[in-house]
């Protein structure tokens, strides 16, 4: 067995216990990602209205929104699906429904918590993330450990977009515009630091802008797309139904699907697209002003469904076009790529590019932030700047540096935090005696 193939096996086991976590949380909490929707929408709305405090270590609460929202829609998110269908059929894109829906609870838990537990220094700096409520949950070993995991995941994931940004920028598709990676490194690398040396506020506010751009951008278009083929929606949900009971073939006459591919690749890739139940969303909802953990939580819900959308919106659009099925194409971006040319030329080759780009860029500054978190805790919020060297020196190694054997190793550092955090999150709906979430000890 190859380092690749257990890497897979591993975190598909992982993922299967975080989906079957999600599931007790879903059931033990009455179906929150339901029965919060209307509250979700009336507390966006209260956030934006707001005026923020003079607090340089807290934000508005849906600034902490997008800061997370930064984080889980990457790259990753609109080549995931395409992968999944490449791999496991087309009712894969089930499994990012399933995904999504069930890991929103989990989102809703863990968001609860981290507001409750998060602590504020003597300096007046607030320290908050999952390591905080695992530290109280199960022990500070183990919240070490998640730390000192979620750290190198958050440092080699940015190597990891850094490395496909500076790659779409050198992309042949760009022709004379191409960038060389050299450039686009420390193009990238300086953008980043900037952006960063100006904590949170500075991060959220970048955040906020950025988010709503890309996601509209990238939604409106695609859904443009399945306007043109209307006529086919109801055959390619048909196809994920068939495909998710029965093998179907693709035009190299491989047969793919089937209940057991559509469980694997739908579940692995949906998982890793909406980082639901892995507790790296909750490190910047930790940051938000709010005293009330129920809120924010529901607040955090947006963030896993909006994955969920954006990745199935995705994997639709390559179902439509069929480019999932053209052997001719790098499995990828490309086959996002040829579906918007199909319908705006190279205009639709533009709109990935900058997508990707915007994608990209805010995954990398997200990341940064949650292993700056993760670093203050392993090192009690000291020396700090050897974080901010390391991580911009990565960003820059991995904009000219060969990086794919660094997805192997993030698969199984993934695993190795997401299991001891699932845990945590079980153990606290364990305690719980009513659905009702928990009330805020640690108000700040």
């Amino acid at each position: 067995m190859s380092f690749q193939q257990l890497s897979d096996y591993i975190l598909l086991a992982s993922c299967v216990f975080i989906i079957l976590g999600s599931l007790f949380i879903t059931v033990k909490t009455r179906f929150v990602q339901l029965r919060h929707l209307k509250i979700l929408f009336k507390i966006l709305k209260s956030s934006f209205l707001s005026k923020s405090s003079n607090s340089s270590s807290m934000i508005l609460p849906h600034r902490a929104l997008f800061t997370a929202m930064s984080t889980t829609l990457g790259i990753s998110t609109i080549v995931a699906p395409i992968i999944a269908i490449n791999l496991g059929g087309p009712g894969a894109l089930l499994g990012f429904l399933l995904t999504s829906f069930l890991g929103s609870a989990a989102t809703f838990t863990e968001v609860s918590l981290c507001i409750q537990h998060r602590k504020k220094l003597s300096s007046g700096v607030v320290m908050g993330g999952p390591m905080q409520y695992i530290e109280s949950l199960l022990s500070p070993f183990v919240a070490k450990w998640y730390a000192g995991c979620c750290l190198l995941l958050m440092i080699t994931w940015s190597g990891a977009q850094s490395n496909q940004l500076a790659a779409i920028l050198d992309s042949p598709l760009l022709g004379d515009y191409r960038i060389s990676t050299l450039f686009s490194g420390l193009f990238i690398a300086t953008f980043i630091l900037i952006i960063f040396l100006g904590g949170i506020k500075r991060i959220g506010a970048f955040s906020a802008k950025l988010i709503p751009v890309m996601f509209t951008l990238y939604i409106g278009a695609s859904l443009l797309i399945l306007f043109f083929n209307m006529e086919k929606l109801g055959s390619i949900f048909h196809d994920m139904f068939q495909s998710a009971l029965s093998p179907v073939a693709m035009a190299s006459g491989t047969l793919v699907g089937g209940i057991a591919a559509t469980l694997r690749w739908g579940i692995f890739k949906g998982t890793q697209a909406c980082e639901a139940g892995i507790g790296t969303q909750a490190i910047p909802h930790s940051m938000a002003e709010t005293n009330d953990p129920e809120t924010q939580g529901a607040l955090a819900m947006l963030s896993t469904y909006t994955a969920g959308i954006l990745a199935f919106l995705s994997g639709c659009v390559t179902l439509v076009t069929k480019t999932w099925q053209n052997p001719e194409l790098p499995l990828g971006i490309n086959m996002v790529a040829a579906s918007f040319e199909m319908y705006f030329s190279s205009f639709g080759v533009t709109i990935i590019i900058f997508c990707a780009f915007l994608f990209g860029l805010g995954t990398i500054l997200g990341n940064n932030y949650n292993g700056g978190q993760c670093y203050a805790y392993l090192m009690n919020n000291k020396k700090n700047r050897y974080y901010i060297v390391g991580a911009t020196a990565m960003v820059f190694i991995g904009a000219v540096a060969e990086v794919r054997i660094l997805w192997s190793f993030m698969d199984l550092i993934l695993a190795s935090m997401a299991v001891p955090h699932m845990a945590a999150l079980l153990r606290h709906v364990f305690k719980k005696t009513t659905p009702a979430m928990i009330e805020s000890k640690n108000s700040i």
